[in-house]
């Protein structure tokens, strides 16, 4: 009996790594078949179609002379235009083409990718519903105004922007808002004056210690709003982790429970705290998250500024490598890829398309980064041609992509050993 279940647990395994292939070379084939779709459409001579790399599996040659290929190794593919690297092409090889013809072929990728993105996350919102952040408890401590929010409420815009539940929410904040919000009953309502006073940005999510308030009244516990840490208020991540590290021996924490309490604590005790972000406790609410399913018409309203929502947040972690704001940590190679799809596969079909949605996106950011050997950078050569007349040297296009590919490689390869 064992025996079987290890059996089965394998061959799920299998199934799974198998599903994760099958989703990535889909979003890999789509953005191909953007290329080729606009190159096809611009009048481009093209000589190969092929789904994966290496040795060919299966192919069938077109009466245009266009060949179909399917490879064996499922990671990666690409559309072979006549002439892409050569000096001197003929009249119908790509870098005879125009300028705004090539960098539409070469934009095309990108934007087929987000295309699918938004397709996928249509039908992810409209069938399945969408993570939505919604008020749990209004505390008696919350300004006036914000004590109008009601429990089971929809945050839904701010400031008339819509609201994602993505990475930190609490960049949607200002220190004075309006805030729409659905009703259970569906009604769309709009609150103006809310106000962020007291930055509850924080809940204690484990306390390894016993610790009794200096009143004596209360014991720090699990679930505690973090109100101030030695008298500094905070709101972001970076003020709790600054605090405490410019802090002297002990530290006074401020939590709000039934009241507002107080406790000392050792720098050692502090850092022991496991701190986790409740956003909205800034307005003196506590939120829960859960999946809700907006009107069609409502839904396909969001989807949009979702996915251009998801582009900003995959550039800025992008930013954030340079910056030293994001570690490599935060980012992940081929192995890694493979691994994390594999494991949300087996979570149901509403996590594989939210995936989808996700990694197409990304994929279309990350391919439009001047970077050698990706869309991006051929297109900053294409722009470079357009703007003084002459192409670049093409040896010399050819070396920085081909070295830059290199890199790239090796670079991505590097993330994932470092994981190991």
């Amino acid at each position: 009996m064992l025996l079987n279940a290890s059996f089965v647990s394998v061959l799920t395994s299998i199934g799974n790594l198998l599903l994760a292939f099958v989703v990535l070379m889909i979003m890999i084939t789509i953005h191909e078949f953007g290329h080729y779709s606009a190159g096809r459409l611009l009048k481009f001579r093209i000589n190969e179609f092929s789904i994966g790399m290496g040795p060919k599996i299966f192919s069938k040659k077109k009466k245009n002379g266009e060949v179909f290929s399917l490879r064996a190794v499922p990671l990666g593919g690409y559309c072979a235009f006549e002439g892409e690297d050569e000096e001197n092409p003929s009249a119908d090889a790509f870098n005879s083409q125009r300028p705004w013809k090539r960098l539409i072929v070469l934009f095309a990728g990108a934007f087929f990718n987000f295309v699918s993105a938004v397709i996928v996350c249509v039908i992810l919102f409209s069938c399945y519903g969408e993570t939505v952040a919604k008020v749990n408890t209004v505390y008696d401590y919350a300004p006036g105004i914000n004590q109008q929010l009601e429990k089971g409420d929809i945050i839904y815009k701010i400031n008339g922007k819509n609201v994602f539940v993505l990475d930190n929410i609490t960049r949607y904040m200002t220190d004075e808002m309006t805030v729409t919000v659905l009703k259970p009953n569906g009604d769309e309502v709009t609150y103006e004056g809310i106000t962020r006073s007291g930055f509850y940005s924080f809940t204690l999510s484990e306390v390894p210690f016993e610790l009794t308030s200096t009143d004596g009244k209360a014991v720090l516990k699990q679930g505690d709003a973090v109100y101030r840490l030695d008298g500094v208020s905070l709101h972001e991540k970076n003020h709790w982790n600054n605090t405490l590290a410019q802090a002297g021996d002990t530290v006074t924490l401020t939590v709000m429970q039934d009241e507002e309490r107080q406790f000392v604590l050792t720098k050692q005790q502090a850092q022991a705290l496991s701190v986790a972000e409740s956003w909205y406790e800034g307005i003196g609410i506590s939120v829960s998250y859960s999946t809700h399913r907006f009107s069609f018409g409502k839904a396909l309203l969001r989807v949009f500024p979702y996915c251009s929502e998801v582009a900003l947040l995959v550039w800025r972690t992008l930013g954030g490598l340079f910056t030293g704001a994001v570690g490599l940590e935060s980012i992940g190679g081929p192995i890694t890829t493979i691994t994390m799809t594999s494991q949300i596969v087996s979570y149901g079909l509403p996590n594989i398309l939210s995936l989808i949605v996700l990694m197409s996106v990304n994929l279309a950011v990350f391919n439009l980064l001047p970077v050698p050997a990706l869309d991006g950078c051929r297109m900053v050569f294409v722009l470079i041609e357009w703007i003084r007349g002459k192409p670049v040297n093409r040896k010399v296009e050819a070396y920085v992509n081909g070295i830059g590919f290199v890199l790239l490689i090796i670079f991505v390869v590097l993330v994932d050993l470092l994981k190991l």
